[in-house]
């Protein structure tokens, strides 16, 4: 596990959408599955979703973000330990799939594949999996546009400077892939002392803590396009679409990944 996932938990409560889902995704996921009958999976603990379905499977390989952040076993949810990439569910065990920037998390190509793969196996047939997506859009934005808006006062969240500057820097092809502590050394490049950043969104320095734990780290996340996402989970599935995910900031490059008709 890495530096930054096993000590994320820390901070969870400062970070906001759109790096964490506003209720706007939720009610989008209820349209798309039939949340009231499925017997359901979600990759990760991400409490926003943990109540979904008629029953719960959570799936996360960090027993301190379980610790933290599960809502709790009961008859119909759990949390379990485990890894997206062999999941310890059956074959066809599941109606429906969920899971919040699951894919950015996950550090190549090669991950990717065997987590859509791992999530065509458990899923039944006629069931679906719904995974919002951090995608990169089609013309990439300048840093000096974000160090602007947020100057302007015109970001409300640091979370939105973290994904629009993660979408914004360069990767490259096959696994999109970006250390963290890159992410804030731009971050830090474009704000310097912080302190007119600090003025113009109200913030305090504690705010900057979760963004802080990305300094030095190893840790990697991928930053794709949609164009991407859809190839790639062409391979497991027969039906793959994006769904808007709502009207919150930056939720152009949110979408949700829809997937139906596992290729078993």
């Amino acid at each position: 596990m890495s530096d930054l996932w096993a000590n994320l938990f820390r901070t969870w409560d400062l970070i906001k959408p759109p790096l964490r889902p506003p209720a706007d995704v939720v009610g989008v996921l209820k349209q798309l599955i039939d949340t009231n009958s499925a017997e359901m999976a979600l990759l990760g603990v991400t409490p926003e979703f943990a109540r979904l379905g008629k029953s719960l499977v959570a799936v996360d390989a960090n027993p301190h973000m379980i610790g933290a952040l599960w809502i709790g076993d009961s008859a119909t949810r759990k949390a379990v330990l485990g890894n997206w990439l062999d999941l310890p569910l059956p074959d066809k065990g599941v109606d429906a799939i969920v899971g919040d920037g699951c894919l950015s998390a996950v550090v190549s190509e090669a991950q990717r594949l065997r987590c859509l793969a791992e999530m065509a196996r458990v899923l039944r047939p006629g069931g679906r999996a719904a995974i919002r997506l951090f995608a990169r859009p089609a013309a990439t934005e300048p840093l000096d546009a974000i160090r602007a808006d947020a100057l302007g006062g015109r970001i409300k969240a640091l979370a939105e400077i973290v994904l629009r500057t993660a979408l914004s820097l360069p990767v490259a092809a096959p696994d999109h892939g970006l250390k963290m502590s890159a992410v804030l050394d731009a971050i830090n490049g474009m704000f310097g002392d912080r302190k007119a950043l600090m003025a113009a969104g109200g913030w305090q320095p504690d705010a900057f803590a979760f963004i802080d734990l990305y300094k030095g780290s190893d840790t990697i996340c991928c930053w794709l396009n949609e164009a991407i996402h859809v190839a790639e989970a062409s391979r497991y599935f027969a039906d793959v679409s994006l769904v808007p995910s709502g009207t919150y900031p930056v939720a152009d490059r949110c979408p949700i990944l829809l997937l139906g008709s596992p290729r078993h």
